[in-house]
């Protein structure tokens, strides 16, 4: 379902390209997502235990909607969907630390909700680390629920579940 056209945006004063992810990208998109979730100071065996579900796979990236964003001539970030009849899933937004509050990952999430609207979805939801919360509140996401998430050390951990209105 991914759309076949590159996008440009200009975020926080600098260029950022959205292109549709390509299958030989499934290995950087994998290793995005994991340096970006080790950036939050979790432990090497909580790490390990979300590996598998911080992969993505050319598979992945054939069936859903899968964009990156190229800053300085690189894959910084990507984000992927799980579409649905009305609403659909973000379940992967990441950005490597190293280009973290330069304005790509708000590029994702303008470029994910303009998309979901184009695809008819009335809303986008997603699944959050607790560390990511505060960036989906300021892109304009509301919280509607959160699931417990407990990790060694953090037995109150919840994942916030929060929404953004396409229409």
């Amino acid at each position: 379902m991914a759309v076949d056209r590159e996008t440009s945006a200009n975020h926080a004063g600098r260029s950022v390209e959205i292109r549709p992810a390509q299958a030989h990208d499934a290995e950087a998109l994998s290793a995005i997502a994991f340096k970006a979730k080790a950036h939050w100071s979790y432990s090497a065996e909580a790490l390990e235990s979300w590996r598998r579900e911080l992969a993505v796979s050319a598979d992945e990236i054939a069936s859903k909607s899968v964009f990156v964003a190229l800053a300085d001539g690189r894959i910084a970030g990507f984000y992927s969907f799980c579409p649905a009849e009305r609403g659909w899933l973000l379940d992967h937004l990441w950005v490597l630390p190293e280009f973290m509050r330069r304005g790509i990952g708000r590029a994702l999430v303008t470029h994910a909700l303009e998309t979901a609207a184009r695809g008819g979805a009335s809303s986008v939801t997603v699944d959050a680390d607790p560390n990511a919360e505060s960036f989906y509140l300021a892109c304009g996401a509301t919280r509607c629920g959160e699931v417990s998430a407990p990790i060694s050390g953090q037995t109150g951990r919840v994942r916030p579940q929060l929404r953004f209105r396409t229409n």
